[in-house]
């Protein structure tokens, strides 16, 4: 009797947890990557970018030169907890205008400067509609309910790209 396949990681992609873990539902994309990340089929594919900012995007995608995914909260008019994955070149205007950053320069001006210096990889985004981005610790418990099956979205969609 076999075991059931594992879900193969696609191994040329990189993807990425984005966030902080001082800002409740803002560590969405840390904690599904780290999560991810424990499995070992995923384990060399996944990265913590804790507080990235524009430079750290930008020096972190040129860096690997690895087509990415990257998880994040994002704040898109949705209901709590719902989530996109798209193409970056597909909604830079969405992620530039909408998103949540803690800090000045975020995920949007990263990308951008990224594609100036030549980065030209495949760069999708798994984006996560928080609840709540007050300054706390730890994810609201209406997302860590939801988690598991934001988990098993983020496993199927990175699972289309291999």
């Amino acid at each position: 009797m076999s075991s059931p396949a594992m879900p193969a990681a696609p191994l040329e992609w990189q993807i990425v947890g984005i966030g902080t873990f001082l800002s409740s539902d803002d560590e969405v994309g840390l904690a599904l990557v780290r999560a991810l990340s424990e499995e070992a089929a995923w384990t060399s594919s996944c990265a913590l970018w804790e507080g990235a900012d524009a430079a750290t995007v930008t020096s972190s995608l040129l860096e690997s030169g690895r087509p990415a995914v990257l998880v994040d909260a994002a704040d898109m008019a949705l209901a709590p907890g719902e989530y996109r994955f798209f193409l970056d070149r597909d909604a830079s205007v969405l992620v530039k205008d909408s998103s949540v950053s803690t800090h000045g320069l975020g995920l949007a001006e990263g990308l951008q400067l990224a594609r100036g210096l030549g980065f030209n990889q495949p760069v999708y985004i798994f984006a996560v509609q928080p609840f709540d981005l007050s300054p706390r610790q730890g994810l609201t418990p209406e997302m860590t309910a939801l988690f598991p099956s934001l988990l098993a979205a983020l496993k199927a969609a990175c699972s289309q790209l291999s």
